[in-house]
């Protein structure tokens, strides 16, 4: 019996968008998911940038679709928001917005190596893979600060809303008035075993630097995080 929704047990390939900078229709025209967005918001569409779109695997036999939008009017201090929307229809011609994830992470400027993406999570089980990174001058610190957000969202069996099941935020700082403070974490996409009943394991690989003294101390390494409940957490 083929489960609803975003759940099903026939095999299929995820689709994923990138950005640079962002998604735009065909003959420079407005992209529908900022139309939809704008008219769902009450916000200009000019405000609204549409980062990438993707839709689900062909397992799940699902007529939605899913986009990362930024909404950059002001409303919060004037600081941008990014969103999961989960969309009824595909990003040609969505419906309506059948949910809407703030992320923690949201470019300011230009979006660099935005990726959106449907995984498979276990024989059964779905998320949407997402990477975000901002960057910003820290005038007090006078250096350059990046964050990179690797996030899994998913709905975990008998959940009808989408949530973070896994996300990990990697900050790296450069200072030419002080390098002693500078450190720095870059990872690549996650690792994710998705052959079972249940989902598993999640590992991501990083390469790390710390200062010594005048001295950087580089090392590479694996954050592995094992599926409790609903969600993965740390492995100890």
């Amino acid at each position: 019996m083929r489960r609803p929704g975003w759940y099903s047990f026939v095999l299929g390939t995820a689709v994923v968008a990138y950005s640079a900078p962002a998604l735009a229709a065909k003959g420079g025209a407005v992209h529908p998911v900022a139309k939809l967005v704008a008219q769902a918001e009450a916000a200009q569409v000019r405000d609204i940038t549409v980062l990438a779109v993707a839709e689900p695997l062909g397992r799940e036999h699902a007529a939605g679709s899913a986009a990362l939008v930024r909404i950059d009017d002001g409303r919060d201090g004037g600081l941008p928001n990014c969103f999961l929307l989960e969309l009824a229809g595909k990003p040609a011609g969505p419906v309506k917005i059948d949910a809407k994830l703030r992320l923690s992470v949201c470019p300011a400027g230009p979006a660099k190596g935005v990726q959106l993406s449907r995984q498979a999570i276990s024989n059964h089980q779905e998320a949407w893979l997402v990477r975000l990174e901002h960057q910003r001058y820290d005038s007090k610190g006078h250096g350059a600060e990046s964050s990179i957000l690797w996030g899994l969202y998913g709905r975990p069996l008998g959940e009808s809303e989408p949530r973070a099941v896994w996300e990990r935020t990697s900050t790296t700082f450069k200072s030419r008035d002080d390098p002693g403070n500078n450190v720095a974490e870059v990872c690549t996409a996650p690792d994710i075993a998705a052959g079972g009943q249940e989902p598993t394991t999640i590992a991501i690989q990083c390469d790390t630097e710390v200062m010594l003294g005048k001295l950087p101390k580089r090392a590479k390494q694996t954050f592995t995080s094992v599926w409790s409940a609903d969600r993965y957490v740390a492995k100890d």
